[in-house]
C-alpha cells in the first residue's frame, strides 16, 4: 500500500513537470496574466477615436476593428500623431512575437493592413530622409486641402460598409 502511494505521487509529480515543460516550449510565459485588465473606456470608442475616423479617407475606415476591438482603435487613434509609435503598434498587431497568438479574423487583419498602408504613405518621407527633388515645372498643380464639416456627429455604425 505504501509503495502504491509513493508510485502515484511520483507519477503526479512527473505529469506536472512534463506539463510545465510543454507549456514553456509552446509559448513561454502565460500572457493572459500580464495583460492589463479592461476598464470601461476600453469597451467603447472614445471621442478622439471618432475624430480620428473622420480624418481617415472613406475607403480606409476600420469599421470591424472599431466595432469588435475598440480598445485597439483607441490606442491607434491616440498614437496616430506619433509616427514611430504607430509604426511599432501596427507592426505588433500584424506580427506575432509571442508565438502562440490566435490572430485576428481575416476582415480585421485586412483593415489593419489597410491602416498600415495609409500609415506607410505618411511615413515615406521620413524613411527617405530628405524631401523629393522634383523640378517645379514637372510638378502638377495641387488644390489646397479643404475641410469638410459634418452636420451630425459620426459613429461607427453610421460609416458606410
Amino acid at each position: 500500500m505504501l509503495l502504491r502511494t509513493a508510485f502515484l505521487s511520483l507519477r503526479n509529480l512527473l505529469r506536472g513537470w512534463l506539463a510545465r515543460l510543454r507549456g514553456q516550449r509552446r509559448g513561454g510565459a502565460d500572457w493572459s496574466q500580464t495583460r492589463a485588465p479592461l476598464v470601461d473606456d476600453d469597451r467603447v470608442m472614445l471621442s478622439h477615436t471618432h475624430s480620428w475616423l473622420r480624418r481617415i479617407p472613406n475607403g480606409m475606415h476600420p469599421k470591424q476593428l472599431c466595432r469588435h476591438y475598440p480598445r485597439i482603435a483607441n490606442r491607434i487613434a491616440t498614437a496616430w500623431h506619433d509616427v514611430p509609435a504607430v509604426d511599432r503598434l501596427l507592426m505588433d498587431l500584424m506580427v506575432d512575437r509571442r508565438g502562440n497568438r490566435m490572430g485576428f479574423p481575416p476582415r480585421i487583419r485586412q483593415e489593419i493592413d489597410r491602416l498600415y498602408g495609409l500609415h506607410a504613405k505618411r511615413m515615406t518621407p521620413l524613411l527617405r530622409g530628405r524631401p523629393q527633388s522634383v523640378s517645379p515645372i514637372s510638378r502638377p498643380a495641387m488644390e489646397p486641402l479643404r475641410r469638410v464639416r459634418l452636420r451630425t456627429p459620426m459613429s461607427v455604425s453610421s460609416i458606410k460598409r
